[in-house]
Formats: C-alpha cells, structure tokens, sequence
C-alpha cells in the first residue's frame, strides 16, 4: 500500500509547496551551507531576480509571480525573520541538518499570513524525538579544486585562482528528556574562509610616476598631498598599475604643459570569513491538551575587506553581525474541533559596517573620522570613504501572536491577532550630518 499527497488540494485554496528533511538533506544546492532559499527557485512561479534583488538572500535572491525579491515574508517556525533595513531574511538559516520543513507559499495566502505581496517562506526547525540521535559532518572546498573564471582570464590577467579554503563543520543531537513528555534538539556549526582576492578596476587614477609629476608640477597643493596620502597607489595590499598607462595633460600655475602618468590599479587583499551558529530548541507536553515549544537561534558572522565597488582603489569594508532569535510557543486543544495556539518571540540583530585590514575605514563608533569622499569625473577612480560607511543598525524585534482553528460540520474557521514592536537604533554618516546641521541651527 502506498500514499501520496494530491496534487491538487479540494480543502484549501492556499497555493504552497513543503519540502521535507529527506528532501532537503538529498537536493543539492542547498548542502554545505549554500542557502535554503534555492530550494524556492524549484516551485512553479519562482525564478532568480538576478539584478533585481534589493534585498538580503539566503543562498539566491528570488521573485514569485513577477514581484521582486524584497517583498517576499521571511519566517522561522511562523515568526517574523524580516530585515527591516534591505527586507530578505534578519538571521540566515542555511544548515539542512537543522530544518525539518521548508514552506514556500505563493498565491492565496490563508488568514494568518500576507505581510508581504510576494510569498511566504517558513522554515521549521527539527525538534527531538523519542530516540537519541544526531551527526557530525564537514565538507572542504580551496582553490586547488576551482578554475578561473571568465571575468578573472579576461580583465585581471591571472594565471591561477587566488588562494582560498572554504571549511565548513558542524554536528547535531537530539532527543527525549523524558520520553513522551519532552524532547530536546541542539545543532552547532562554523565556517571558516581564509582567502585572498584580487581587485581591480580600469578607472584612472595618477601613478605612483604620475603623483610625482603632480608634485612638481602643483608644489604646495593639498589636493596632491591628499592623493599622496589616501590615493590607491599610497594605500596598502601591493598595489599595481593594471592596463596601460597613459599621459593626462594638465596645465600648471606657469601656464605650462605637465603631463601626468594615469592608470587602472590592482591591489591583493585578505577577505576572510568566519560564521557561529547554534541552535536550541526544546518541547515538553505539559498535559494531554498542551504542548509547549521553545527555540533559541544564534549566529555570528565576520567578513573583512568585502568590495561594494571601492576595494580596488583601497577602501574596502568590515561586516560585523549578530544575531539572536527566542521564541515560544503555547498550544492548547479546548476540543477535538478547537486548537488555540500563542507565539512570543524576541529577535536582535547588529550588524556594523567599517574598518578594515588597510586602515582607510574607521569603524562603526568613529563615523566622523572617516575622510571625506572626493568624486572624480567619470572613468577616473574617486578618493576616500564610501558616502555610506561606516554605519551599524541594531533591530529589536517583539512579536505576539494568537491564532485559532474551528472545525464545525464541513467548515474550518480561522481567526487570530498579531502584535509586532520593531526599535531600530541606527547610525551613519547621515546622523552626523545632521547633528551638525542642527548645531549650527541652533547657534543661528
């Protein structure tokens, strides 16, 4: 005897998709850490946005039914798991080990959803059993097993893939604390990427030969003396020149010709990661009519030197995030026909934009350190911080909920409420800006 699902549900007009632990653990693409969410792109009506993400990912940006990525609703056991800053998932759930379901609902959402416009994506942790048991697992990837990529052959002439190793460890266990009564399930992971990269870009900017011309040619200039301290080719990670340099003509305070040597660059930087995850949950049934459940996620994430498109002229960024989510959950049977269940769930997320192994961006604390941005014209590299770094936020997430299911005859009523408190605290070089502008108001 063998039973399926139906294809078609006659009893609920929700359009989903659940992806089970067998399924997950067997899929590839979503192995060794590589992100959930690619699970989504095998439903009908998800496909890559490619381009048009503007938002965080786990593993791939996605949009439903023609509706970008960032409207998609992100939750962990049902509770809220939104970015509020950029949308995509706050805390990155990627290990299989620890999911029991994946949910992915496209169309029709049912009452106690539609947030957002796009899906609902719910992921299920695993929870403990009757029977102890769990794994230990690793998996290794380096730049001996990878080849070059286009963009690596054709524009930064490199003849053999940049040194890297990608470690990714971890181990589970789970079962009773008391058989039939409560259950535990905890999981811990790390991954580690000791690498190195290579950035380059082709805008100009004055060679080292070129910032001597400048110097002859503008004796008591700042401006050179600027480009002498933090231009590309002053900052550290061997910079060198990449192209063919050619010859700028500028015109001195003589009135005479001072042709100055311009060039693309490229510079070799560290750009470690490191990633700690734990998971808690625990499950007791307090009496026949109640079930209790509580869960604690961890995650901790450093990058250094990631490139949002000023490593290569030497101003590349730290990112530094934590996260923590709780959640609790209370369900109580008053009948064969009437299930109520309550939710409450805390999450903290704190994620610092700056510093780096080069020196040029202060951290998060010294945003009114950070030297100015000097904006060339186009095809020539800008000067200093990015106008957006450094910058942290830390989002404090409190949500209540309360849901209900009636089954009366042939009917099923749902009904519920939900409560969510977010407080965000954040700082940029905006803040700043502003406060200065309100002290001068203020002398005004």
């Amino acid at each position: 005897v063998t039973a399926a699902p139906p294809l078609v549900s006659s009893t609920n007009v929700q359009v989903s998709s659940t992806f089970g632990s067998s399924q997950i653990e067997q899929l590839p693409g979503v192995l060794s850490n590589q992100g959930l969410d690619n699970l989504a792109l095998l439903v009908p009506g998800v496909v890559n946005n490619r381009d048009l993400g503007f938002s965080n990912t786990n593993g791939t940006g996605f949009a439903v039914n023609g509706i970008r990525g960032r409207n998609n609703d992100q939750l962990i056991d049902g509770m809220y798991n939104n970015d509020s800053s950029v949308g995509g998932p706050d805390f990155f759930l990627s290990n299989p080990d620890w999911v029991g379901e994946y949910q992915v609902i496209t169309n029709n959402f049912g009452p106690e959803y539609g947030r957002n416009a796009g899906s609902v994506v719910n992921v299920i942790t695993k929870s403990g059993t009757n029977s102890w048991h769990g794994d230990v697992m690793g998996t290794e990837s380096n730049s001996r097993l990878d080849s070059l990529s286009n963009t690596q052959k054709a524009f930064e002439g490199l003849k053999k893939v940049p040194h890297y190793n990608d470690e990714f460890a971890g181990g589970t266990i789970g079962g009773p604390i008391k058989r039939d009564a409560a259950f535990i399930f905890a999981g811990f992971d790390q991954e580690m990427i000791p690498g190195t990269a290579v950035f380059a870009s082709g805008n100009k900017t004055p060679t080292p030969t070129g910032i001597g011309q400048l110097s002859t040619c503008f004796p008591n200039s700042t401006a050179v003396q600027f480009l002498r301290n933090y231009g590309p080719y002053a900052i550290g990670g061997n910079p060198v020149v990449n192209g063919t340099p050619t010859d700028l003509t500028l015109t001195d305070p003589n009135g005479n010709d001072c042709p100055v040597e311009v060039a693309g660059v490229q510079r070799t930087l560290s750009d470690p990661y490191k990633a700690y995850d734990s998971v808690l949950k625990i499950d007791a049934t307090g009496s026949e009519n109640n079930h209790f459940s509580f869960r604690w996620l961890y995650q901790h994430a450093n990058s250094e030197n990631l490139d949002y498109g000023d490593a290569a002229r030497g101003f590349p960024t730290n990112v530094l995030s934590f996260a923590q989510l709780f959640g609790f959950s209370w369900t109580h049977t008053f009948s064969p026909t009437f299930v109520n269940e309550a939710r409450f769930s805390y999450q903290r997320l704190s994620v610092l934009f700056g510093s780096n192994s080069v020196g040029t961006v202060p951290p998060a604390s010294s945003i009114s350190q950070a030297i100015s941005l000097v904006t060339m014209p186009s095809g020539y590299l800008n000067y200093g911080v990015p106008s957006n770094f450094p910058q942290g936020r830390i989002n404090n997430v409190y949500q209540t909920q309360d849901n209900w299911t009636w089954v009366t005859g042939r009917h099923q009523m749902k009904g519920g409420v939900n409560w969510t408190f977010q407080r965000e605290p954040d700082f940029a070089a905006t803040s700043v800006n502003y406060n200065w502008v309100e002290l001068q108001k203020h002398r005004i």
